[in-house]
């Protein structure tokens, strides 16, 4: 490109142009022409461009226009860093290649979206209330996380100048999940650190002034919006990890009205699927009475945030996750044995590159229990691959040898090729773990197992029988009723689609209800009787009997008197006709606590680890009969005798 080359320095102006292509753009004025690196494109063309274009618009937003329309994936010759030649059709081209980087692809001439999120991320995180709160878990949590019908009513609030009302809404739902009569509730906190850096970008601002366009006054809503943040919310709330029940208020928010109603989505989805997996791992742990829970459901989880989110509330109820992203955003204890193709991998007719385990010649020991064992049992079908591959493992991981033994077959094989190398292993001071069991009559199969522990325990004089068995393949709460119906010796737990999909229910059902506004009650009057809701702000108690378990959850109006230890208070069965029942509690605890005042926080987040203490120490509180998976005892919610007759007169 001669003429670029004879340009002088002086008279040249060189600009970045405002859009993807960034530094590979520049504008040379005093030969009235635009260079997209070595790609000379003259004032005709541009003429022309504006022409086509018909646009009025300053000369630097023309060339911008220009570079959004006119670059085609039609290849130039000569040039080999040329990013493609400069087309002047009458058609608009979507994309572009960008060559002589690193990594040639093609970048659309829109920005990237994820990349703008990005960007969106950051100025949120800059701009949060509270510094000293981290941001949401997933980037996708933004003000923009909202139904359109939000949107939709936020503009008539502000037209009708109702969007300062002072409106309180309450989160609940209307039976508990799986069958049963409790839920353990997750993502409290991250409520709370999406409030604390809630506010609409420009990027934002601009799309909902595009969208809603036809709507008159646009550009004052838009300016309102610029505005809104957490900064004039309260929230009142149950902590994270506590034992709910149906119909009680989980979350409680006050503000202005349009706030608080774009909230909803955004607060129901992260209230909604955490509340729900944790309740499905506490569950799971209950039905296998408590014994080691694994949740390996990574790669069968929706997506990657129903991974991340997965994994960490299911740890309610488990004891280790596989998986490693969430083991080091969550510090969740991480577990993992080995794959049916790491044993495939090996072939008998190979070995390992070193004889060696500490200094021992771990071959030779490996053979001299391999004689042992097939001496001591029928191994005639015993597979020597898969002795290798187990040989090789324990080499690397002997303070962790748990052995995947169904890959051949688990009562021929697998299992005394375990043996071998486990004896092997023991011989030298390591502790072997035990094994994995993932396809068959689980059930059967590890019975038989433990026949053989045991078994080769009193032959050897080894402690065999301590040896863990641990049983995986798509387990669910009805396959693991049918293990329970008879003795059986599993030990660990390896569950994966069932427990982080939720396979037998979906979805929780969370609602979020306007409940007050200007301190006047909101009641939903409906055909279905159970979509209505209980007017008023509201507080909530749990009240203790004299044998130190929970009795009932107790519901008010926010500004009754707080009802007394040692005396009686009379209470009403809502969903029973109106029953009323007589309680002397001997302890009273405030369930829904103040934990976020107009941009205050006023709580300390607990640690994962205090959060799954907290909810265990909430069950030991309750009655195991709530927690049956069987045929559960349904807990009491129940209303002050006062709530009563001001909900009687509002319907």
């Amino acid at each position: 490109m001669e003429n670029k080359c004879n340009c002088n320095k002086q008279d040249m102006e060189m600009r970045n142009v405002n859009s993807v292509l960034i530094n590979n753009i520049t504008i040379a004025q005093n030969n009235k022409s635009i260079y997209v690196n070595d790609v000379h494109i003259t004032e005709d063309d541009l003429k022309e461009l504006l022409f086509l274009k018909k646009k009025k618009q300053t000369s630097q937003d023309s060339c911008n226009n220009l570079l959004n329309g006119a670059i085609s994936k039609k290849p130039m010759d000569g040039h080999e860093n040329a990013i493609n030649t400069i087309h002047m059709a009458d058609k608009s081209v979507d994309k572009i290649s960008l060559k002589g980087d690193s990594a040639s692809s093609e970048v659309p001439i829109e920005e990237h979206k994820i990349i703008s999120s990005m960007k969106c991320t950051n100025y949120l995180i800059e701009n949060r209330i509270n510094k000293n709160l981290d941001m949401p878990h997933s980037n996708s949590m933004n003000a923009l996380f909202m139904d359109y019908y939000h949107l939709v009513m936020a503009y008539t609030f502000f037209r009708q100048k109702k969007h300062e009302n002072i409106s309180v809404f309450e989160l609940f739902f209307r039976k508990c999940p799986f069958k049963g009569e409790f839920a353990v509730l997750g993502g409290v906190h991250e409520v709370i650190k999406y409030i604390n850096c809630f506010r609409f970008t420009q990027r934002q601002l601009e799309y909902i002034r595009k969208k809603m366009a036809h709507y008159d006054h646009i550009d004052e809503f838009v300016d309102y919006l610029k505005g809104v943040n957490g900064s004039r919310l309260s929230i009142h709330s149950m902590e994270e990890g506590s034992i709910v029940f149906a119909n009680e208020p989980l979350i409680a928010i006050e503000g202005p009205l349009l706030i608080c109603q774009i909230l909803e989505s955004a607060i129901l989805n992260l209230i909604n699927y955490p509340t729900l997996i944790a309740t499905n791992s506490m569950m799971h742990k209950i039905s296998i009475n408590h014994k080691t829970l694994a949740e390996f459901g990574c790669r069968r989880a929706q997506g990657p945030d129903g991974a991340l989110s997965g994994s960490r509330y299911a740890y309610a109820g488990a004891d280790f996750t596989s998986n490693v992203y969430a083991s080091f955003l969550y510090d969740i204890p991480i577990l993992g044995t080995m794959s049916h193709s790491f044993i495939l991998s090996f072939k008998g007719d190979q070995s390992v590159p070193n004889r060696y385990l500490d200094n021992h010649d771990f071959l030779s020991i490996v053979n001299k229990n391999k004689e042992i064992v097939h001496k001591l049992y029928d191994c005639k079908n015993a597979n020597d691959s898969e002795l290798l591959a187990f040989v090789a493992f324990a080499q690397i991981n002997p303070k962790m040898f748990i052995s995947l033994i169904d890959t051949y077959n688990t009562l021929e094989s697998g299992v005394f090729n375990f043996l071998i190398v486990a004896l092997s292993l023991h011989e030298i001071n390591y502790k072997p773990i035990g094994i994995r069991i993932d396809s068959g009559d689980l059930k059967h199969l590890s019975n038989e197992c433990k026949k053989i522990f045991i078994d080769i325990s009193s032959k050897l004089n080894v402690p065999f029988n301590e040896l863990k068995i641990c049983i995986s393949n798509d387990i669910n709460e009805k396959i693991i009723q049918t293990f329970n119906q008879d003795k059986h010796h599993i030990d660990m737990f390896a569950i994966g689609t069932n427990l982080i999909t939720c396979q037998s229910q979906p979805s929780l059902g969370l609602v979020f209800k306007l409940v007050e506004i200007n301190n006047q009650p909101c009641f939903k009057i409906t055909n279905e009787h159970i979509k209505s809701n209980y007017p008023h702000k509201k507080m909530l108690y749990r009240l203790y009997t004299e044998d130190d378990y929970v009795s009932v959850d107790y519901i008010q109006q926010y500004n009754a008197p707080q009802p007394l230890q040692n005396k009686e208070i009379t209470c009403i069965d809502m969903l029973n006709q109106c029953k009323k029942i007589v309680i002397t509690p001997k302890q009273i605890e405030n369930k829904l606590l103040h934990v976020w005042d107009n941009g205050k926080l006023l709580i300390t987040f607990k640690t994962i680890h205090e959060i799954k203490q907290y909810t265990l120490n909430e069950i030991k509180k309750l009655k195991k009969d709530h927690f049956s998976t069987y045929d559960p005892i349904r807990y009491h919610v129940l209303f002050s005798e006062s709530y009563y007759e001001v909900y009687k007169k509002l319907i």
